[in-house]
């Protein structure tokens, strides 16, 4: 082949490349620890941002400072997630086409019109899978840094209920609130700019700027792009902190500045409603085997392993106490799996799920949990007064959320201290 023809074929090679508009590269935004956040990543999260705070119908804050707060939200989580990775957590495939499936009950669609609607507001599939995936890594990062080591003492629990019993009214608020953090062993300065923060905060609100919109833009909380909102709550879901600023304050009011060791706060009355007691409950008398699902057992092992004793109740005709004490990895296996009489709320949704549809006498299917696979049984129902048996569940379930409220922004914070974190230009 002579020289002049090759160089002819080179140049029809290269020519559409040459032809193609240039695409600039990436840019790197932030480093966190060993990875990076990119100009299009934050792109991408801005765009979803801006749809989720259209379609709830709040004020849209102001560009820059929303920019901000999403890229302060990326942050935190890629710092959790690489701790997740780093310390070996792991979520498998069934998990995350599980919490699709809930996503999807939650809005009485079908996985798939799910996913349409998902897609419609911006994000791809790929994209929604990749964020459950990282939010379950967190929420079990979560569960094992701060949920397993809050603990209710007998004492806290009576504290609880005789404030419970001495407020005289049952009404739920549903309340906003901003936070501003102030690090920990803070200087003088970072103490002035957080003063300087709140005040800006409360000027804003005080000249007529929607709270949410403002909780948007300045809160340091981790539901500051949902306008702050925390839900309704009642007193037994509010610190004393907050429970005496709301008593002083009327619908569409805010609260002075409070101080709490998180930093300072400013809350803001949406709404209030009457909320009715309960006394009569159905209880469940159940029992289960659990086989976990961790490091030393796969998903597969561990689903193997409930069906054969599954089959070896129901089929065999062994005795399910006998088994659960052999083999169940729960603490309940020293009583023959028995749970004891259970409320409505006492063990995770799935669990709750699939207890609720089974008979008495009736052994389920296996049930994936995040714990790993139970084979559960009914053995009897009621309906029952609890009210002490409840009121003190209540107490320490609303302690315990009320801790874990304070120390996972606590615990977050430090995550956070402790990475590298470094904003290119």
């Amino acid at each position: 082949m002579s020289l002049l023809l090759k160089c002819v074929l080179f140049c029809l090679v290269i020519a559409p490349a040459f032809s193609e508009e240039l695409r600039p590269i990436d840019r790197v935004v932030v480093i966190v620890g060993e990875g990076v956040i990119t100009e299009s990543e934050l792109n991408n999260e801005m765009s979803l941002a801006r749809n989720n705070i259209e379609s709830s119908g709040s004020s849209m804050p102001d560009l820059n400072y929303l920019r901000q707060q999403v890229l302060e939200r990326m942050i935190t989580r890629k710092a959790l997630q690489d701790l997740a990775d780093s310390t070996g957590i792991r979520v498998s495939d069934n998990e995350v086409r599980r919490a699709l499936q809930r996503l999807a009950q939650q809005q009485n669609l079908s996985m798939a019109d799910y996913i349409s609607v998902v897609e419609k507001n911006g994000m791809s599939t790929y994209e929604l899978r990749e964020s459950i995936l990282t939010e379950t890594k967190i929420l079990k990062l979560r569960r094992r840094e701060v949920e397993a080591k809050l603990i209710v003492n007998e004492s806290e629990s009576e504290s609880y209920l005789k404030k419970l019993n001495d407020t005289p009214t049952s009404d739920e608020s549903l309340v906003a609130h901003i936070l501003i953090s102030i690090p920990e062993n803070a200087t003088s300065e970072e103490l002035e700019a957080a003063e300087n923060r709140v005040n800006e905060a409360t000027s804003k609100v005080d000249d007529g700027v929607d709270f949410r919109q403002v909780a948007a833009e300045l809160s340091d909380a981790s539901d500051a792009l949902e306008g702050g909102v925390m839900g309704w709550r009642d007193a037994s879901n509010l610190p004393d902190l907050f429970l005496d600023a709301l008593k002083i304050i009327r619908i569409g009011q805010r609260s002075e500045v409070l101080r709490s060791p998180n930093g300072f706060h400013v809350l803001y009355l949406l709404d209030k409603r009457g909320v009715d007691a309960q006394i009569i409950v159905q209880q469940t008398l159940a029992r289960h085997i659990l086989f976990r699902v961790d490091r030393a057992v796969s998903e597969d092992d561990a689903l193997i392993k409930a069906r054969d004793v599954r089959n070896r109740i129901l089929i065999g005709g062994e005795d399910f106490e006998i088994l659960a004490e052999a083999v169940s990895d729960d603490p309940s296996a020293a009583k023959g799996g028995v749970l004891g009489w259970l409320m409505t709320g006492e063990t995770v949704p799935e669990f709750e799920r699939a207890l609720n549809i089974l008979n008495v006498g009736e052994l389920s299917e296996p049930v994936r949990t995040q714990y790993g696979y139970h084979v559960i049984e009914v053995l009897d129902r009621r309906d029952s007064d609890v009210s002490n048996e409840r009121q003190r569940s209540v107490a320490r379930q609303a302690i315990l959320q009320q801790k874990l409220e304070f120390r996972f922004e606590e615990w977050v914070r430090r995550v956070r201290d402790t990475t590298f974190i470094k904003y290119v230009n």
